[in-house]
């Protein structure tokens, strides 16, 4: 069947997801180790008895609680089948053949699936000491530039840049292109100077940003996002995206999780927990790793990741390694509850 294929789709690569084994403490894909929302769980339970209805194809409701949450108009939201499928309707909504698209190497791997499937042409910038180098994608910008992707938070190193350096970058990108801020781990981040995206989205600059509820909301089964952007830039993506892209289930969980305060609060007081236990034991053990602004924490081996991912499923933790991303010395480890770190960490030392 090959002879049948588009001819970009024989250079796509299978997306390579964390590994998930029954019984395990799963520590590899910056899932809430709570769980859903409670506030969630109820709703969808209600809402279970509506399944023989299709779902409201604009997710108004949810749309007009994020506007009021966010400090946008209900025009300026997106909602999406998680905030992956918005990225697909950004690439058939504005991406032509041979397009340029900005990204950053050893980053997510979606950026560089959505330009192959829409046969852009993928521009990457190094890192910098692990961050993402935004004076560099200032030297990458062209007059062919379509889209930028930039991830704030990082996935998988977990740094974070600052506004400075997100305002400099604005102020070159030309008006033919798009800056796509994916930040699916903003809620996590303890920096004081981020960005400010909504804001720039408020003034009317050129950006989409992405956000998602499937880490802090603990929603990743429901698969359930968002992007917010001028209602301009908008308005095309909602005649390409399927029509009914989000089901029932998934607005009425989002919809009740926006509001679960203690969720959240428990949510984010375990991250900080977590990370400052994660480092002591770090330190303890000799490891490099990041500080991060995420609810993960890129940790460098100086050896085969792929080993000790292998070695610590046996002992029943896993990890992700970091091959697929271009680290194959290093893993990302999910901040999990006290008891799943501490796990962790008793595995690793006995194999120290």
């Amino acid at each position: 069947m090959d002879e049948l294929l588009r001819s970009v789709v024989a250079g796509i690569k299978d997306y390579v997801p964390g590994r998930t084994v029954t019984g395990a403490v799963k520590l590899a894909s910056n899932e809430n180790p709570f769980g859903p929302s409670p506030l969630a769980l109820e709703a969808i339970a209600k809402e279970a008895h509506n399944l023989h209805i299709y779902p409201d194809q604009r997710s108004t409701l949810l749309r007009e609680a994020l506007a009021k949450h966010l400090g946008v108009g209900d025009d300026s939201i997106l909602c999406g089948n998680g905030s992956d499928d918005i990225m697909q309707v950004l690439g058939s909504t504005y991406l032509n053949p041979g397009d340029e698209v900005i990204i950053s190497q050893n980053t997510f791997s979606l950026y560089e699936l959505i330009t192959r499937i829409f046969d852009g042409k993928i521009v990457t910038v190094e890192l910098k000491d692990y961050e993402l180098d935004l004076e560099g994608f200032a030297r990458a910008l062209t007059t062919k530039t379509k889209l930028v992707f930039l991830t704030n938070p990082n996935n998988p190193t977990g740094t974070a840049f600052s506004a400075a350096q997100f305002d400099a970058l604005l102020a070159k990108v030309p008006p033919t292109a798009l800056v796509i801020v994916d930040e699916a781990y903003i809620e996590f981040a303890e920096r004081a100077d981020l960005p400010n995206t909504l804001a720039a989205v408020r003034a009317g600059k050129n950006i989409v940003v992405l956000r998602t509820f499937s880490k802090y909301y603990g929603l990743a089964g429901l698969r359930i996002g968002y992007g917010v952007a001028r209602p301009d830039i908008l308005r095309p993506m909602f005649r390409t995206k399927m029509p009914f892209n989000v089901n029932r289930l998934a607005q009425a969980g989002a919809l009740a999780a926006l509001d679960d305060k203690e969720f959240l609060a428990k949510t984010y007081q375990n991250n900080l927990e977590g990370k400052k236990y994660l480092y002591a034991e770090f330190d303890r053990l000799g490891l490099a790793y990041k500080k991060t602004e995420a609810n993960f924490i890129f940790v460098d081996l100086k050896k085969s990741a792929d080993e000790l991912f292998m070695a610590l499923m046996k002992q029943g933790v896993i990890i992700r390694p970091l091959t697929s991303f271009g680290f194959p010395s290093a893993i990302r480890v999910s901040i999990g509850t006290k008891e799943q770190n501490e796990k962790f960490i008793a595995a690793l030392k006995s194999l120290s």
